[in-house]
């Protein structure tokens, strides 16, 4: 009986573990990093906003602030593909500022040229990028930068 009590109190105690509010809930077989920030990714989730850095949307955070050593990670909520790709550090460029390079995962840290999460589908996670170098990097999706489906990372 006691072995009966102590596993239901243990189930129950890691079943709620995943409903804490502001947990990580991951999609199954994501492959999240339990150490990186996540950015979570989706068009429908995440609405058009005014941030200091210009128009954001569709992902959250849209606007994050970091340490330098961290490393961010991208999980895709939606059942469709998007990027996380850089656009820079000198603000959100009008006009798609993408080539089809931004559909290859590359780079490992913000600070790389380019960096991107390559397309990225549905219901999965990026490869985890580090942020070794303080500054503002400016980043959005290859197939939906005019919607405009931008975001920001500030890293300290």
């Amino acid at each position: 009986m006691n072995r009966i009590y102590w596993a239901a109190l243990l189930m129950l105690t890691f079943g709620s573990a995943a409903c804490t509010p502001g947990a990580v809930s991951a999609p199954a077989g994501a492959g999240i990093s339990g150490k990186a920030t996540i950015i979570h990714v989706s068009l429908i989730k995440y609405a058009k906003q005014s941030s200091p850095y210009g128009e954001v949307a569709g992902y959250s955070p849209n606007v994050v602030t970091i340490q330098h050593g961290s490393t961010v990670q991208f999980v895709n909520d939606d059942t469709f593909s998007h990027t996380a790709s850089s656009v820079g550090t000198s603000g959100f460029p009008s006009g798609d500022p993408f080539s089809n390079s931004a559909l290859t995962q590359s780079g490992k840290d913000l600070a790389d040229a380019n960096w991107s999460s390559g397309s990225l589908q549905g219901n999965t996670a990026s490869q985890t990028f580090s942020a070794n170098t303080p500054g503002t990097y400016y980043f959005g999706c290859f197939y939906h930068y005019a919607t405009p489906m931008r975001g920001v990372i500030v890293v300290q």
